[in-house]
């Protein structure tokens, strides 16, 4: 009896033990399966990812979904995902890896394009309070406005659906992750396009890559609309001309056929910094936070790199104090883990390619991981009568500028639909009289009872005709704008003082004659009375309901009285004089003194 029962528990350890064994194979087989799994059976000697998406990293079946277990084509590709990345399937691929990244780009301005609904709903009187959060994805077809977005302005964002693998042009929208990460090289580009004449029965072997290596031409299908970023920041600004001036080395044709003259680039590309170089993952993919206005999620400021004089005034962090994700960019970039990032005061937030260099900042490039010291601000920057000025504000070179459109709704003509890809009777049409490439208007933001001075451009002067109005509306609405045209010298005191344009009056002619100002327009008045290209009128204080924010506003007339009590002393005195030295330095002294002499 004893005996028996030793043979039965030895057969019982045996069957554990092969179980055990068994399981250990079928796992190790599954892991077989899935490293080398079905999927290479057919896209066999599949090349060109980036070191951290390769197969022995990533399955296939990671990104594209479908089943890797079988070798039936059409179980395999079941429930498969051609084109991954796009934030309709985002959760499911790429943040199953890169966890959260879901959430924040989903609530970024770039997917929500929250500022563009809120003002054009604010101009088609939908919309009172231009601080109301709006997401582009819930719009609804049933009013001008939500018709005007969805027929001119709802492509550029970035959860547009990208709907085939193809590389990234000038006229590529959305695509979720894979609008900044993804990469074809030239052979690859060569392989999708064989595969495209071969009617996709040619199976390419060349994958695009999925990595950091974010260029400004990611950038530019967008950003080379509304605003201009891209092509302002390469050195180039959208004219009316036809595409016939192919040759011309002072024009450039964009593949939409829209003709750009050439300008002065921005001091930073020329330098070759890139758009990653300034804007980090939290400016673009957003922090998780919903935000009314792109000004409210940048993350960058000019004095986070280029400092005061002799200023010691620089909070580092090590290498190890930083987040899991800032680290990990860090090592992707080869960057030496070594060094002093940069804390920064203004925003809070740690600035990863921005090292301390003893008493200096340097910028490390990410595309090559380059080393730039960063020069200091001037003197002139520091001075206390700038202490309001932002420094774009003095640096931006120019800015383009569209005023007196035409915008109306025509109901016979066939329009598409952007959001739903559809064509729809019914189109918005608008037509722009001048495009200008000149230096912006100025005005003022207040920003937690902080008065700053900025850069303002037309964002909307012109007519409004709706599908339902008899009569046009005529608007007149100036936005603040980065022209990210900024030069390495500074405006001089008259570009400001004494130039009509900065104070919001329109061109024309400012003069200071027997100690009084007057100016003669060079633009014809609008309906409101004003030129046509104006902000405000000429020493009025006429300033609300003016801008596309609710904490921003031209000059009010007590403000154009000291701007052009300075312009004054400037049409007598050179900048480099000693009164002009004084007021920059003293500016209550220099009123005496004026009073003194000028008696005014």
């Amino acid at each position: 009896m004893k005996k028996t029962k030793v043979i039965f528990f030895v057969f019982l350890l045996i069957l554990v033990v092969l179980s055990f064994y068994y399981k250990s194979l079928d796992k190790n087989n599954y892991q077989t399966i899935s490293k080398e799994n079905s999927c290479i059976s057919c896209h066999t000697d599949m090349k060109g990812f980036a070191p951290a998406h390769t197969a022995s990293k990533v399955t296939c079946t990671a990104c594209h979904l479908g089943n890797s277990n079988s070798f039936d084509k059409f179980e395999a590709h079941d429930k498969m995902v051609t084109v991954p990345g796009n934030l309709s399937n985002a959760s499911e691929t790429c943040a199953k890896c890169h966890q959260g990244i879901d959430h924040r780009v989903n609530n970024s301005m770039m997917n929500t394009m929250c500022g563009i609904v809120s003002v054009d709903k604010y101009v088609f009187d939908e919309n009172k309070d231009l601080d109301s959060l709006f997401n582009i994805h819930h719009l609804k077809n049933d009013s001008a406005a939500d018709k005007h977005l969805r027929n001119k302005c709802a492509s550029c964002h970035i959860g547009n659906e990208k709907e085939h693998p193809n590389p990234i042009t000038q006229k590529s929208r959305g695509g979720g992750c894979t609008a900044c990460h993804l990469n074809y090289s030239d052979e690859g580009k060569k392989a999708h396009q064989t595969y495209i004449q071969s009617q996709k029965e040619e199976l390419p072997k060349i994958h695009p890559s999925l990595s950091l290596k974010i260029t400004d031409n990611h950038c530019f299908g967008c950003h080379s609309r509304s605003g201009r970023i891209s092509t302002n920041y390469e050195g180039w600004h959208e004219t009316v001309y036809k595409d016939t001036l192919y040759k011309n080395p002072n024009y450039r044709v964009l593949e939409d056929k829209r003709v750009f003259s050439k300008q002065t680039p921005d001091i930073h590309h020329t330098k070759g910094l890139s758009c990653i170089d300034c804007h980090d993952s939290y400016d673009v993919m957003g922090d998780g936070q919903k935000h009314a206005h792109q000004e409210d999620a940048t993350n960058i400021n000019c004095a986070d790199c280029h400092l005061k004089q002799n200023n010691n005034r620089i909070k580092s962090i090590s290498f190890e104090a930083l987040n899991p994700d800032e680290q990990r960019i860090i090592k992707l970039r080869n960057i030496d883990t070594k060094q002093q990032f940069i804390h920064s005061y203004l925003t809070n937030k740690n600035l990863i390619n921005i090292v301390k260099n003893g008493s200096d900042l340097s910028l490390i490039k990410k595309s090559n991981s380059q080393k730039i010291l960063i020069k200091k601000q001037s003197e002139q920057c520091t001075k206390n009568v700038h202490k309001n000025i932002q420094c774009s504000t003095c640096h931006t070179s120019w800015s383009p500028q569209c005023i007196n459109c035409h915008t109306q709704f025509d109901s016979q003509e066939d329009g598409f639909d952007l959001l739903d890809k559809n064509w729809t009777l019914g189109k918005w049409q608008e037509k722009g009289a001048h495009y200008l490439a000149d230096f912006p208007s100025l005005g003022v933001s207040i920003t937690n009872d902080k008065k700053s001075i900025k850069t303002f451009a037309p964002g909307m002067v012109m007519h409004l005709k709706k599908a339902d109005s008899i009569k046009s509306k005529f608007i007149r609405l100036f936005a603040p704008v980065s022209a990210h045209t900024i030069s390495k010298k500074g405006k001089s005191c008259i570009d400001c003082h004494n130039n009509p344009v900065a104070l919001g009056y329109g061109r024309g002619k400012l003069k200071y004659q027997n100690k009084k100002w007057t100016f003669t327009p060079t633009f014809p008045l609008e309906e409101d009375g004003l030129p046509q290209d104006a902000w405000i009128g000429f020493l009025s204080n006429d300033t609300l309901y003016k801008t596309t924010r609710n904490n921003a506003h031209p000059f009010s007339l007590n403000e154009q009285k000291r701007i052009l009590k300075v312009g004054s002393c400037l049409t007598c005195h050179q900048e480099n004089s000693k009164v002009v030295k004084l007021i920059l330095n003293d500016y209550q002294m220099a009123l005496k003194d004026r009073l003194k002499v000028c008696g005014k």
